[in-house]
């Protein structure tokens, strides 16, 4: 126990210690303790800001990062911690001005770029945000975060300036590589293998890039049409609570049985030219209470067009892998599964779906109104979805193919003759690897 006989430094280090720990609530008594003792001291008053922002007390934690500022206006990593705690609140201006003083009183401090970058992307200021992702892998070679974030970005955005960052030069060498699909002629299993070959010689020449891990199981684009998928997940994860819009999103779903076939999918997803969808493409899906090996989904704004894109789809698969890949139709996002098993019960006449409770609405405009402030600060709009290799799909197809491996799906081979097996597949599939390999067998003896 800290007594009056500490000098400020132990005190500090105290607190810091009870922070590290997770003693968050002793940490707060303490530091309440301490900045009355020591008024003066900026140091204690952003300790005391840390704990209340772990604690999600991101008002009281602005009060004391202010009361540190105004003691040590030009401390950095204060300025970063202040601009944090407001974007935890939904303020990203606020935000974006902290984080760029950061920067600006220390141009080495990559972390803060790192965030700046992130906020920047949340307003949808992309440019900026890639600039930001830039300068912190440029001091920080080796910040993985960074690189991920930027390669989410290269995705969906093509950047308009001329970049010497080397993840930005292997995306438009990837983008370049051109695939032959033509409508009527099936994709081959060599026309799968000459493609990885050359995708991967050009990641291979980037070590950083090479060296990445991807986290992401689902290859995704993005389109016209804006699904609101963030917004969903943050009014879910808030308040176990539906969207309204939810009920009006369907998916269609193709379930191809081996990896190869997967990847064929990909090349259709990709040259589809739907109207007014967003189309989520090839992705592995790694719920547990979700059978199937493979998957992939279009998402669609009503059932009515859903049922359209399945009949389509189904077409252009018969001609493209020459196999009758299943293809349906279901309720929209499986996240809410688990709380709702109602929720993706579903038929043609639309009369038994789980129709959206009113008392959300009230849980859905708190959420909506910590976002208006990002709808004001938005830049840049997304015209139209975009094509092509990115460095992205070529990571998650990595992914694929080492969950292939781990489940007894050989198809791989006909890819790459072996795969180094990610971490983050063993890390995901470490409880179902046993039942995804019993799905896989048995869908293979059926088929």
């Amino acid at each position: 126990m800290p007594n009056q006989s500490l000098s400020v430094e132990e005190k500090i280090e105290f607190l810091i210690s009870l922070y590290k720990k997770n003693l968050l609530k002793e940490a707060l008594a303490k530091a309440e303790v301490f900045a009355q003792q020591h008024p003066d001291n900026p140091y204690i008053y952003n300790i005391y800001g840390i704990i209340h922002t772990s604690l999600g007390n991101y008002k009281e934690s602005i009060d004391y990062f202010f009361k540190s500022i105004k003691l040590d206006p030009n401390n950095a990593k204060t300025h970063n911690n202040l601009a944090s705690a407001f974007n935890n609140l939904g303020q990203f201006k606020e935000a974006i001005l902290n984080y760029t003083k950061a920067t600006t009183l220390n141009s080495k401090f990559a972390e803060a770029h790192f965030n700046l970058g992130k906020t920047l992307n949340d307003v949808e200021r992309f440019e900026d945000a890639i600039i930001s992702y830039c300068k912190a892998i440029d001091l920080e070679p080796n910040f993985e975060d960074a690189y991920n974030n930027l390669i989410k970005i290269l995705t969906f955005y093509v950047p308009k300036k001329n970049y010497t960052n080397a993840c930005i030069i292997s995306n438009k060498l990837l983008q370049n590589v051109i695939f032959n699909y033509d409508l009527y002629n099936k994709i081959s299993n060599s026309d799968i293998k000459s493609f990885f070959k050359i995708c991967t010689n050009i990641i291979l020449k980037n070590k950083n890039i090479d060296s990445l891990k991807s986290i992401e199981t689902q290859i995704y684009r993005r389109n016209t049409t804006n699904l609101n998928c963030g917004r969903h997940f943050e009014v879910f994860n808030t308040f176990n609570a539906i969207p309204k819009f939810c009920f009006e999103c369907f998916k269609v779903l193709i379930e191809p049985n081996n990896v190869v076939d997967l990847f064929k999918l990909y090349f259709v997803f990709d040259n589809l030219n739907l109207k007014n969808n967003n189309t989520r493409k090839c992705m592995i899906e790694l719920r547990s209470n979700i059978p199937g090996s493979y998957k992939g989904y279009i998402y669609c704004p009503s059932l009515k067009e859903a049922n359209e894109i399945r009949d389509q789809v189904d077409e252009i698969v018969k001609k493209k892998i020459e196999k009758n890949i299943p293809t349906n139709v279901k309720r929209g996002c499986s996240e809410f599964g688990i709380s709702y098993p109602e929720y993706k019960k579903i038929n043609d006449s639309n009369s038994k779906l789980m129709k959206y409770n009113k008392e959300w609405k009230e849980k859905e405009k708190l959420i909506d109104d910590k976002r208006s402030e990002k709808n004001i600060l938005v830049k840049e709009k997304l015209q139209k979805s975009l094509h092509g290799i990115t460095i992205s799909d070529i990571l998650i197809m990595r992914n694929w193919l080492g969950y292939a491996k781990k489940i007894g799906d050989l198809s791989y081979k006909n890819i790459i003759d072996d795969i180094t097996i990610q971490s983050m597949v063993e890390k995901k599939f470490s409880d179902q690897l046993l039942e995804r390999s019993k799905q896989f067998n048995s869908s293979i003896t059926k088929s």
